[in-house]
């Protein structure tokens, strides 16, 4: 399973977001897994009699068991092997991040676990997320999970690997990330967005920001913009937009989409989403 968002599932007993059992294996690799529950064991993952799994460069955040295992839980002559991920603000009576029992193993290295973990590589430290409250658990720059990852392991962008399911692109010294408060509106409702921008230069730089919202039916409508911005040296920002929806607005799935640069041609980034426009 590979390149997934497990989120807000729920378990009567064991495996919120993930259930792995009977002599079962599994591979896990750049998987969001959030906000599930378990009214036992395992509120983000749970293996179970004889069962096996690697999870790498994935995130593991904010899932809940009632017993053990927040995060992950491996029982009954189990064993996981973790890399390259985060385990981060899982609760649970017992092993809010991990638990196992006598009889089964676990093996994290090169990971960013709350609590800390033995294992080559391992931090303890936030891992700084976007905006986790809202379900964006990107990396911001300055995060300690960037280029923490096996010396061994790239990026996309050429560098060393960041933990977790989301790598942070360094081709470029400025980025811009969008963050929905929801994914659906209603007509002549409001749509949420949290424009999140980082200028990684030693020196000021000015940009340009353009947002278009794609229609259903791939008419573009231009929402705001070229407007002109300047970030400081080293920068971070983030700025909450209320747009909003016209009452006549179509049902169907539409495209959010922001990108800074220098008009005409130069597009430093661009990021995007899309939200559903529901009947009333």
């Amino acid at each position: 399973m590979r390149n997934n968002i497990i989120a807000l599932n729920a378990a009567s007993e064991c495996g919120g977001g993930i259930h792995c059992w009977r002599h079962s294996s599994m591979t896990l690799a750049g998987n969001t897994i959030t906000g599930n529950t378990a009214n036992e064991r395992g509120g983000g993952i749970h293996c179970l009699d004889h069962s096996t799994m690697t999870l790498s460069g994935s995130t593991v955040a904010e899932n809940r068991a009632s017993a053990q295992g927040g995060g992950v839980d491996c029982y009954g002559n189990s064993s996981i092997t973790v890399m390259n991920s985060i385990l981060w603000g899982d609760s649970a009576l017992t092993g809010p991040e991990v638990s196992l029992d006598t009889s089964s193993s676990i093996t994290i290295s090169y990971s960013d676990v709350e609590g800390g973990w033995p294992g080559g590589g391992n931090i303890d430290a936030d891992p700084v997320f976007v905006l986790a409250e809202k379900g964006d658990y990107r990396l911001l720059w300055g995060s300690p999970c960037i280029d923490s990852g096996h010396p061994d392991s790239l990026d996309q962008d050429g560098t060393r690997s960041d933990m977790g399911a989301h790598f942070f692109d360094q081709e470029d010294y400025l980025t811009l990330y969008l963050t929905p408060d929801t994914t659906e509106v209603l007509p002549g409702g409001e749509l949420g967005v949290t424009y999140t921008l980082i200028n990684r230069w030693a020196q000021p730089e000015a940009l340009w920001i353009l947002t278009q919202v794609i229609l259903p039916r791939g008419g573009i409508l231009g929402l705001c913009g070229p407007d002109r911005y300047t970030l400081p040296a080293h920068f971070v920002t983030q700025r909450h937009l209320d747009r909003e929806v016209p009452a006549t607005a179509p049902q169907g799935t539409y495209v959010y989409r922001s990108g800074i640069g220098v008009p005409p041609a130069v597009v430093y980034d661009r990021d995007e989403f899309t939200f559903v426009v529901a009947q009333p």
